[in-house]
């Protein structure tokens, strides 16, 4: 009888259980920073789960690296031969395990500001929304939940947070409201959820504070557009002529060298030729997107 396919996130998911015999004693005394952090980004994991993931796969990269490093270095038949290539072997280990170290940090704080970016962008046309709900005599408490309904990404999101803990927690929503204000990533969110608390508990100026907080938001907005354009062709300008200019210059002045027989101490041009085209620039290209992807990635 064939076996049923497994999808990636069946995988996945076995992948994590695995990881988590390994991680179930962090739990016990779980990070509170990590806490907040995954809570922030909305990951379903606990701070265990996440530990466990983080450690066991920078070692299995590292692994993984060694073995492939190895293979491709040190057998006679492999395609690439480099004197002493134990020290390429070690640097390739470092660089796997140092990737996924850095890279599981990186991600978590990547989701954040991502979310953060995306609250930071409907937050105009949300406070719009709500001027015009509040015209029409909706309750704050009403409001939040006809925001929480509609699509206004990450809002919508945080919102039906307040409603899951005033709902079925059975917080007050000045209190529902105030875990919104410690745990959101974005200031400028965490600030308009302090005054609508300190609104909600006085009670009046609601209607005025909106109209004239998204009226205040817009023009803020067409400040962003015009500040993106302007990053972005910095970031070209830096791309074309500080990495590309310098590289190319590395490549010429390897090349001349290893004309003219000059060495760089124990390291052959031809070594450190391999090292520039097949490892020093993949890694500056991959870095550079990643810091592109950082920037812009919610971003219009």
């Amino acid at each position: 009888m064939a076996l049923p396919a497994l999808s990636f996130e069946d995988l996945f998911e076995a992948y994590k259980h695995f990881c988590y015999i390994f991680g179930k004693s962090f739990d016990k005394n779980p990070n509170r920073d990590i806490m907040k952090l995954i809570y922030q980004a909305d990951l379903e994991m606990t701070p265990g789960m996440f530990t466990s993931l983080w450690i066991v796969t920078s070692v299995l990269s590292g692994l993984l690296m060694l073995i492939l490093s190895s293979l491709l270095l040190v057998l006679p038949q492999s395609p690439v031969h480099i004197e002493s290539p134990f020290i390429y072997i070690l640097l390739i280990t470092l660089i796997g395990v140092g990737a996924s170290a850095i890279g599981f940090p990186f991600y978590l704080q990547n989701e954040i500001e991502n979310k953060k970016r995306d609250i930071d962008k409907q937050i105009p046309y949300s406070l719009a929304f709500m001027s015009i709900l509040s015209s029409s005599g909706a309750t704050p408490l009403e409001i939040i939940r006809r925001i929480s309904r509609e699509d206004y990404g990450q809002i919508s999101k945080e919102f039906r947070k307040v409603l899951f803990k005033v709902n079925i927690l059975g917080e007050d929503i000045v209190t529902a409201m105030n875990g919104l204000v410690h745990n959101t990533p974005s200031e400028l969110f965490r600030d308009i959820c302090v005054d609508l608390t300190n609104i909600i508990y006085g009670g009046g100026g609601l209607k005025s504070y909106l109209e004239t907080k998204s009226k205040e938001l817009m023009s803020i907005r067409r400040q962003t557009y015009t500040e993106f354009v302007e990053s972005l062709g910095i970031f070209g300008e830096l791309y074309l002529g500080g990495v590309v200019m310098t590289l190319t210059l590395a490549i010429l002045g390897i090349v001349i060298s290893g004309s003219l027989g000059i060495s760089f101490g124990s390291f052959k041009p031809k070594d450190l030729f391999n090292a520039l085209i097949y490892l020093l620039i993949p890694i500056i290209n991959v870095v550079f997107l990643q810091m592109l992807s950082v920037k812009y990635s919610t971003t219009p």
